[in-house]
């Protein structure tokens, strides 16, 4: 019997063979798998069992006889199946419904089989078949052998009593080899199944932060804000934006160059994003200019988040090969009020108190005005 260590040094090898990801990633990429196969499996099972029961006339082909029974046998089963193919408002997970659909789905082919004379031989093909197409859609192991244990198991007890020895040793090495054949294909397809879902990770990543400090752009941004206008609209909650300026920063590019003002920009965005709370959300949204949107925010709170702000990056230090630079800030903030439209109006208003702060020396908070109830 092999020792416990060599079971984990094999499980390790198969993770290793399927591009497993790091935990986290892992159980994101199964979430991910188990949406698909939940919206799936009304569609996939009830083709299987339309399959299952068009096999009754292969069953009056091979004996007339037992054509009624093994057709009743069938119709059973597979309607015991269909409430796997419903999706239960979530309450059953999509495993139980996969392995509900799939063991008595196939456990009909088989018990239909086990009547008919050397039915079991000549079904093999078929009922081995019916592994691949999962192969495709659950590539882990784990979940794989716990979808085509029980049919095998049954295909084991059924067989054992109505196949002669000989024969039935025959079959049941033909159902390990493609047991095994199947495992192989589900390592394959997890494999690119997971670099797909990185791939489409990555690419969502890019798409909704920008390229250099790593914080939301500008369109991600105004679409988060504009869902969260919306709900403060309808809930009557408040909500701040704040505007966010580096003090003179064409001159840190003219004297120290474009690097330098880069290296700048990424301190600047995360010493601002290390100042806020978990529920506020901060992005570029074009050369120097970051924004800050605080849902369930009022005036007093958006003032005092914007002046962590200033002072986080008036404590900057920035080490660049050119210089170690610091810099300040100017920070416009305006409240959600019933003119404004959309997020762009609010936008406009908190621009307007950039202005200010810039008019009246830098390095300064300014409310857009007219200054709205402290509803903090």
């Amino acid at each position: 019997m092999p020792e416990p260590g060599s079971w984990r040094r094999l499980l390790g090898q198969a993770a290793a063979l399927s591009g497993r990801l790091s935990p986290e990633d892992e159980r994101e990429f199964g979430q991910a798998l188990d949406r698909g196969l939940s919206d799936a499996l009304p569609a996939f099972g009830i083709a299987f069992g339309c399959g299952v029961l068009l096999f009754s006339a292969w069953d009056y082909w091979i004996a007339p006889e037992h054509a009624a029974t093994t057709a009743s046998l069938r119709l059973a089963l597979v309607l015991a199946g269909a409430l796997g193919y419903l999706r239960w408002g979530g309450r059953i997970p999509v495993a139980w419904r996969c392995r509900l659909v799939y063991t008595t789905h196939v456990g009909a082919m088989i018990l239909s089989a086990s009547l008919l004379p050397d039915g079991l031989v000549l079904a093999l093909p078929a009922i081995t078949g019916t592994m691949f197409p999962l192969a495709l859609v659950e590539p882990r192991l784990s979940r794989l052998a716990a979808l085509v244990a029980p049919p095998a198991l049954l295909f084991a007890v059924v067989g054992a009593a109505v196949l002669p020895q000989a024969v039935f040793a025959s079959c049941l090495l033909v159902y390990a080899a493609m047991c095994g054949l199947l495992a192989a294909v589900a390592l394959f397809q997890g494999r690119l199944l997971r670099k797909d879902f990185m791939a489409e990770r990555a690419l969502a990543y890019s798409a909704r932060h920008d390229s250099l400090c790593g914080v939301l752009a500008r369109g991600y941004l105004l679409e988060l804000a504009s869902h969260d206008i919306a709900l403060a609209r309808r809930y009557g909650h408040p909500l701040a934006i704040a505007m966010v300026d580096i003090d003179h920063f064409k001159r840190v590019n003219d004297t120290w160059g474009h690097p330098a003002g880069d290296t700048l920009l990424c301190a600047v965005s995360r010493a601002c994003a290390g100042a806020l709370r978990a529920s506020d959300y901060f992005g570029r949204v074009g050369g120097e200019e970051f924004v800050c949107v605080m849902p369930e925010t009022g005036e007093t709170k958006a003032l005092a988040c914007a002046e962590r702000m200033r002072l986080a990056v008036a404590a900057l230090r920035v080490a660049t090969p050119a210089a170690t630079l610091s810099c300040t800030v100017s920070i416009g903030v305006a409240r959600l009020a019933p003119e404004h439209g959309d997020i762009l109006a609010l936008l406009a208003d908190a621009d307007a108190a950039l202005y200010r702060a810039k008019e009246g020396g830098r390095d300064r908070v300014e409310l857009a005005a007219p200054a709205m109830p402290d509803g903090a």
